[in-house]
């Protein structure tokens, strides 16, 4: 939508043309076939303003036409029509689509700019690709471009709706033009119609696509001017930019105080949006939907799970952020009082309970919510907040129908799987013995697949929880120094291994694009179990960094698969911080590796470790430098950088001096600063006088089972490397 005009524009369109506007007749008294054919899109959008209506029917009153047109656009705009009622009161709106989202063209005009719409319909039926058609003048490649845009927004949605099928969008633009700058709109409708909303009033949107990247992009903003005051012209209220736009040139542009990433321009708001197709649906159901179903916001949130919370570039402050709507504000403040130790309410006895129904909570909403926040805070190491947002979760459970398909399988299944993760992580290797502790809830789901006819997304569920078991029984195994245990761990996960390509690669990582999940993950956690069992060959001799274990009871395990380092050809420099801690695993159990593979699997570590910020590095970076060191046998590689990211990670749980608070200590992570600790010191790094490493690592923990957790694993310093988990 960038251009110049390069076409004058037709005046008249014969009745038949796609591009002219039809009146609905149960609502219009037709007269006259120019009354309701004789003016096309392309005609309505070349007006400067809706206040050019009424020149042109007092030049040809026949055209009635102009009057639906007033009408339709002021009621999409929530403006005060040109036309006053009274006048042929017969002549009703045009049917745009529920999903019709304004777009902005930079023309070079008097006055510039001119606005125009791209509207989408769900289809009837399944489409290879998406239909486009030009119902103003043309824009070439218009077509590919919102085609490209919903390619990638079918492989989100299609998560949660596999039989979703393409809608089929409409373009109306004033003049013939080339640009990109309609794909943001056209994700907006495409989304909308998807969920079979309807756009709430006055929005128009300006974005770009970058095919390459599979991104957003923001537009000119030497473009931007004539296109604001196009829409200041015609009443629009709200523009939906994407994120990094600039406004260089531009006055009068002032940022919200109030909002991140809003602005206003003489009244009109901008708010941006993602450049990740993956955080559209949920952003769009909030923000740009009108009166959203609730199944729809369900969707949407669960869509925001799958692909965006759950990425490791996603902050958790974003999520936060993200989940903030679906539950109510006073429960962040009983999880910092709980996280803080001080209790488990805000508000007496009442807070423990699920929100009143005035609050308008929707119960699987805020269980998605909570649950969200919880896996997020997990990864981020704070188990003790995890362990707080998934008992609010648990809170709503079974206060509504289980949700169908996908969703209702995440929560019944993939929620247990979670659950025991957070009791590994506070320290929680076997149950009390009850029957509803975590692992025995786990157990029974586990049970309840393995004696069903699964659907493929089940068979996929099944794979995370038998991961999940084989888990606590590996780190019950390395506690213990039990083989026994280890054993059971190692067939968890290899119980569907002749699956793993179909559900993982196939279906998770290329047909529903599950970051998080695909073969390659699978296997570097099967390494985690052969690594496992090399360390109980000798756990007191695991301890020393240049040890190495006896190749042949090893070798059968070795040989029963041929992981993704064997199979593909292998980048060090791109891999990813768990990629890269199985890479090095595998040499040290197989053929060790050359001094220039390791400067460059140390270097990435270091770009890793940059790319992370200050502060506590998280895992798996501290590990990967202890693979590292191990594997330096002959000494080539600069071990400072190794030295100074391990200090990083004990410095971040030292002993707090007196009065100061110690948020790290309801995290997994301080158990592993212990391991951090123990290398420094067997590398005889200097702590500046101050000690062992060991004695600086604090070992005030909570809950009370991560406390028995940790001391156990540290009680022996000889054998802390191979009792420690992940």
């Amino acid at each position: 939508m960038n251009k110049e005009a390069s076409a004058q524009n037709v005046d008249r369109t014969p009745s038949g043309d796609s591009g002219a506007i039809a009146v609905d007749t149960k609502a219009t008294v037709v007269e006259s076939p120019d009354a309701t054919s004789g003016i096309s899109w392309a005609r309505v959008y070349e007006c400067p303003s809706p206040t050019a209506f009424r020149q042109r029917y007092d030049e040809r009153p026949e055209e009635r036409g102009w009057i639906a047109v007033d009408r339709t656009l002021a009621a999409r705009l929530d403006s005060t029509p040109t036309f006053e009622s009274k006048l042929h009161p017969e002549v009703g709106v045009l049917p745009l689509a529920d999903a019709t989202v304004f777009l902005l063209a930079a023309t070079r005009t008097d006055p510039p700019g001119r606005i125009g719409h791209i509207h989408a319909r769900s289809a009837s039926r399944f489409a290879g690709q998406a239909t486009v058609r030009m119902a103003g003048a043309s824009l070439h490649a218009g077509e590919q471009v919102v085609e490209q845009v919903m390619d990638r927004l079918m492989e989100i949605h299609r998560v949660l709706a596999p039989e979703a099928a393409l809608p089929r969008f409409e373009i109306a633009i004033p003049r013939e033009g080339v640009g990109d700058s309609h794909a943001l709109a056209a994700g907006i409708a495409g989304v909308l119609a998807l969920f079979g909303c309807r756009c709430r009033a006055s929005v128009a949107a300006t974005g770009g696509y970058d095919v390459a990247r599979g991104r957003f992009k923001p537009v000119p903003s030497a473009t931007l001017g004539a296109k604001l005051a196009a829409a200041s012209r015609w009443g629009l209220r709200r523009i939906m930019i994407v994120e990094g736009q600039a406004f260089d040139g531009i006055p009068d542009v002032l940022r919200a105080s109030d909002r991140e990433g809003t602005w206003s321009w003489r009244g009109i708001e901008l708010r941006a949006l993602p450049a990740d197709p993956a955080a559209l649906p949920i952003r769009v159901v909030e923000e740009i939907a009108e009166s959203p179903r609730i199944d729809v916001l369900r969707q949407a949130l669960g869509l925001y799970d799958r692909h965006v919370a759950r990425t490791l570039a996603t902050t958790l402050e974003s999520v936060l952020d993200a989940t903030a709507p679906f539950l109510p504000a006073r429960l962040d403040a009983e999880v910092a009082r709980r996280c803080r130790g001080i209790s488990n309410a805000t508000e007496g006895d009442d807070a423990l309970e699920v929100p009143r129904d005035d609050e308008g909570t929707d119960s699987i909403l805020a269980l998605m919510a909570a649950d969200i926040r919880s896996r997020k805070h997990l990864h981020a190491g704070r188990s003790e907040e995890a362990a707080a947002w998934f008992d609010i979760a648990n809170r709503f459970r079974e206060l509504d129908d289980l949700p169908d398909g996908v969703l209702g399988d995440h929560l019944l299944y993939e929620q247990a799987a979670h659950r025991a993760v957070i009791a590994i992580d506070q320290g929680v290797l076997e149950d009390d013995g009850t029957g509803v502790g975590p692992h025995a809830v786990l157990g029974r789901r586990l049970a309840d697949l393995n004696d069903r006819w699964c659907t493929t997304n089940q068979s996929m569920q099944r794979i995370f929880l038998a991961n999940t078991r084989a888990r606590q029984r590996l780190y019950l195994g390395r506690l213990e120094l039990d083989e026994a245990s280890c054993e059971a761990a190692l067939e968890d996960c290899l119980a569907h291994e002749s699956r793993w390509e179909s559900l993982l690669e196939t279906y998770a990582g290329r047909r529903l694009r599950l970051g998080n999940t695909n073969l390659r993950r699978q296997e570097n956690f099967w390494i985690e179990h052969l690594v496992t069992f090399a360390a109980l060959q000798d756990p007191r001799g695991f301890d020393r960094l240049s040890w190495r274990p006896d190749r042949r009871p090893l070798e059968p395990l070795v040989q029963a698969r041929t992981p993704w380092m064997q199979r593909d050809s292998v980048d060090v420099a791109n891999h990813g911080g768990y990629d890269l801690l199985a890479f090095l695993q595998w040499r040290w159990l197989t053929d060790g590796t050359t001094p220039a593979v390791l400067a460059l699997a140390a270097d990435r570590l270091l770009e890793l470790t940059d790319a992370t910020g200050t502060g506590e590095p998280p895992h798996p970076l501290p590990a990967i430098a202890g693979w590292l060191l191990r594997l330096d046998v002959e000494g080539t590689l600069d071990r400072s950088g190794m030295h100074r990211l391990l200090i990083a990670a004990v410095d971040a749980h030292r002993v707090p001096a007196g009065g100061s608070s110690d948020p790290g200590a309801g995290s997994i992570q301080r158990l592993l600063a212990h391991r951090s600790a123990r290398i420094l010191d067997l590398e005889g790094v200097s702590n500046d006088g101050d000690g062992a490493w060991s004695d600086a690592v604090s070992t005030v923990v909570r809950p009370a089972s991560l406390e028995r957790y940790l001391l156990r694993v540290i009680e022996d310093s000889e054998l802390l490397l191979a009792r420690c988990p992940y």
